[in-house]
């Protein structure tokens, strides 16, 4: 019975379910620690095949048959012309066949050639090669093959094809830089760190023969930010050691590797198990609102039709009781009234008027819909050029059924990072010392006011300047690429120049730290990277000699949403400490207790007027008994492992006071062409747009100001960090009750800000009130941003408004990324 059942949920394309326990172990390459060349048989979790289409060559005709049934006229007609095969019907049962076939084909035809293009996408991503370790050796095989616990080498530019645990990398401190766009929408690159005990295992040699290891982890889950997990890890000459696994140690299929040769990693989730795909949704057949209204029709219409042929054979019988009382009616032949002969006039005169269904409507639709697909795709007013290649790519149209919808819409959500803007920013102003600086053509010059009249170029900097731009080129974790004509052997490593400064690329774990050291490149303050823990900048000096600087990279302070900033600290070569801060100016002033505050205030408010990102930036100078104690710090919050991240906040608090205020920086995040006035004029459509986003709150909500999504004029409700539902309601409540206080019958002046936290409670099952209350609180608001949304939030939002507005309302949803399908 079971067998038959798993082999019904096979034929139409449903996936078995799966039971696991709390926790999965992983046998890296597949052997036991203690057992040398045991290898393990059996696959206890599912292979790496990924599917995303609709149907299959075998449940292709029943499956899809089943679907477009679901339609009233076509099940209809399929029970009028099968009437017509077990009566003597008056009509020809071809008059029903044929046209109902004609209906059925060309829909099928069209829905079969939208799920070959599926399948075509799903190939290329099962069939492509990947290199595993096989008896001490890389072997090619398919992705799809890819199995739980089989070691994977992945080189530059290439996807992970499932989700690995880092074993070691090209680079000698086991790091590798990723970039995420296809699952957060972020392109800026990442660093994942490898499991310290496997880093110098670099070949397959190295870990066929060397390694034994066991994982053991958390079953797969669709949070993209949380992992837990630990390693157990033996080699060749000793005994096995355990250490800790977190999120910096996993690489999500999905991501891209970058600026890093090669790395190794082992399968722990693979196939539908990916985070990827727990954040994605099957495919299913939608239905428009006209074709939905046209169904409604269509059973109005079925009760007058029956209503006809009630009526029709009640007079039929009527006369056949009373045939007495008709006189001169001799061509009428004289019938029994039998219940055989009732449903035979019954269903005989259902067939007559059958024709009153329009079944051709339907095929008339589809035909329409899939050649108005064409005339998109074909709009040569609907293209994007390709700034580089200059390539023309016209719009494609995956689907032809929701064409008439574009034109309906009441609701727009829109992925933001890629789609509202270009994830570039750009250095525009600064403030040091109470005066402001611009940028114009790569140059600096002192202005009036924030981007005001240019008073002077900035010819030498000065010393509060340089000290500025300083911490700019150094306040950061970002990697330089050296170009290869300049030689990148330790014979030249160390041998800077200007020239040669100005072909580097700088890749950035986030676009404004690239802003700002691209910027302090541009004013003479030249990073040049960092190799073996020392950073090396260069800078001109009043007489206009280029200074050669190096400083050793003790500590990274890494950027958090609740201190909202992240510091370095330094070593100078004559031994001074330095801790060097950046962050949001809100949070900065609490730190400094030196330094022109007022004028960061001053300058802050009108920098975001302009829509411009905001950031301070302070310094301290420690002494070595204080950079002893931070040590110390440190040391104590790691040895804390459950309670690491929550240590090490503290540490860093604490770390962070005492600041020297130092200056200001405005930077600009380059919008698409003509985002501002495409929001502008969907608002005043009256279409309320949503922002889904992974981002911070503070940079989404700059985004969202300066695309147009929110105006100065809105007063924000914000329900942010909510640590309970109970809290959380307190907060939706308090957004009501700001909207009635202020007595404004439209919904202008206010927009609504929540956040993941917030919305794994909003979203629950468990708090429907609580659901439809936030739902209400937002309609009545004129945009709502939702930040640090995972996939699989930014789709049950989607669901929730389409399902909880009444009159269900028609709803677009646009991202640029693979992370935006659900």
């Amino acid at each position: 019975m079971h067998r038959w059942l798993e082999n019904l949920l096979a034929f139409f394309g449903v996936q078995k379910p799966v039971f696991y326990g709390e926790f999965r172990t992983v046998f890296v390459n597949h052997k036991r620690i203690g057992l040398s060349d045991a290898l393990l048989e059996g696959q206890l979790y599912p292979d790496n095949r990924v599917v995303t289409s609709r149907y299959t060559v075998y449940n292709f005709l029943i499956k899809n048959m089943l679907e477009q049934f679901t339609r009233v006229a076509n099940f209809y007609f399929l029970i009028a012309a099968t009437t017509q095969l077990l009566i003597d019907a008056p009509v020809s049962p071809t008059s029903s066949f044929v046209p109902l076939a004609f209906v059925l084909g060309a829909t099928a035809v069209k829905q079969a050639y939208e799920d070959i293009l599926r399948h075509k996408s799903d190939d290329t991503v099962n069939l492509a090669p990947v290199k595993v370790v096989r008896e001490n050796r890389l072997v090619d095989i398919k992705s799809l093959e890819i199995q739980v616990g089989d070691v994977v080498r992945i080189h530059q530019n290439e996807s992970f094809p499932c989700d690995l645990i880092l074993l070691s990398s090209s680079e000698d401190t086991g790091e590798c830089r990723i970039t995420t766009a296809n699952l957060d929408g972020e392109s800026n690159l990442k660093t994942v760190h490898s499991v310290e005990l496997t880093r110098h295992l670099r070949t397959a040699a190295d870990i066929g023969a060397n390694l034994r290891a066991q994982i053991d982890c958390e079953q797969p889950t669709a949070d993209l930010y949380k992992f837990k997990g630990n390693i157990s890890v033996r080699l060749s000459t000793g005994l096995p050691y355990q250490v800790s696994l977190s999120i910096k140690n996993l690489l999500l299929r999905g991501a891209v590797l970058r600026n890093t040769k090669h790395v190794m990693g082992v399968a722990v989730y693979t196939g539908q198990e990916t985070k990827m795909q727990l954040n994605s949704q099957y495919g299913r057949s939608k239905k428009s609102v006209i074709e939905r209204r046209l169904d409604k029709f269509l059973v109005c219409l079925l009760g007058v039709l029956l209503f006809m042929v009630i009526v029709c054979s009640a007079m039929k019988w009527s006369y056949a009781n009373h045939k007495t009382t008709v006189t001169g009616a001799w061509y009428l032949p004289v019938e029994q009234l039998t219940p055989y002969r009732i449903i035979q006039d019954f269903m005989g005169y259902l067939i007559l008027f059958n024709y009153m269904i329009p079944i051709a409507l339907y095929v008339t639709m589809e035909v329409t819909k899939f050649v108005s697909s064409k005339f998109i795709e074909y709009d040569l007013s609907m293209y994007y050029e390709d700034p580089e290649t200059g390539e023309k790519m016209p719009a494609r149209a995956n689907t032809s059924d929701l064409n008439e919808e574009l034109g309906q819409v009441q609701y727009l959500f829109s992925d933001k990072t890629g789609t509202l803007t270009e994830n570039k920013m750009t250095f525009r102003h600064c403030s040091v010392d109470g005066r402001t600086f611009s940028e114009f053509s790569g140059e600096l010059w002192e202005t009036d006011s924030c981007g005001g009249q240019r008073l002077s170029r900035c010819e030498r900097l000065g010393d509060r300047q340089l000290l500025f731009f300083t911490v700019l080129a150094l306040c950061h974790t970002i990697r330089v690429e050296r170009p290869t004509a300049y030689g990148n052997d330790e014979q030249n490593r160390y041998a800077f120049s200007t020239l040669e400064a100005e072909d580097y690329t700088y890749q950035a774990s986030s676009p404004d730290e690239k802003a700002f050291v691209e910027a302090a490149r541009s004013f003479g303050i030249i990073f040049h990277g960092t190799e073996g823990g020392v950073s090396t900048v260069s800078l001109s000096s009043a007489n206009g000699e280029c200074i050669v600087q190096q400083f050793r990279l003790l500590h990274v302070l890494e950027f958090d949403s609740e201190r909202k900033c992240m510091s370095v600290i330094v070593q100078r070569a004559d031994g001074a400490y330095w801790l060097l801060t950046k962050g949001a100016e809100s949070t900065m002033l609490e730190k400094c207790c030196t330094g022109d505050k007022d004028s960061i205030v001053k300058f802050s408010a009108e920098f975001a007027v302009q829509g411009l990102r905001v950031l301070a930036i302070g310094h301290k100078e420690l002494t070595e008994a204080e950079y002893e104690q931070i040590k110390l710090q440190f040391s104590i919050a790691e040895i804390d492992v459950a309670n690491r991240d929550a240590k090490l906040t503290e540490v860093y608090m604490s770390i962070e006071q005492g600041l020297e205020a130092l200056g200001l920086t405005a930077i600009e995040d380059e919008l698409q062409p003509g985002v501002c006035e495409t929001l502008t004029d969907l608002r005043e459509a009256g279409i309320q747009v949503w922002v889904l986003t992974g981002d911070k709150r503070e940079t989404a909500e700059n985004i969202s100001l300066s695309s147009g999504h929110f105006v100065e004029s809105m007063q924000r409700i914000r329900i942010v960090e909510q640590l309970s539902a109970d809290v959380c309601r307190e907060s939706v409540s308090s957004g009501h009750e700001m909207i009635e206080a202020s007595k404004v019958s439209i919904p202008i002046n206010f927009c609504t800000i929540v956040d993941g936290d917030s919305l794994q409670f909003i979203l629950s099952d468990e708090h429907p009130d609580l659901r439809d209350s936030f739902l209400e609180l937002c309609c009545k608001t004129a945009a709502v941003l939702c930040c640090r949304c995972t996939p699989l939030q930014k789709a049950r939002i989607i669901a929730m408004v389409k399902h909880g507005v009444r009159p269900e309302p028609t709803t677009c949803a646009i991202g640029d990324g693979a992370n935006d399908v659900s």
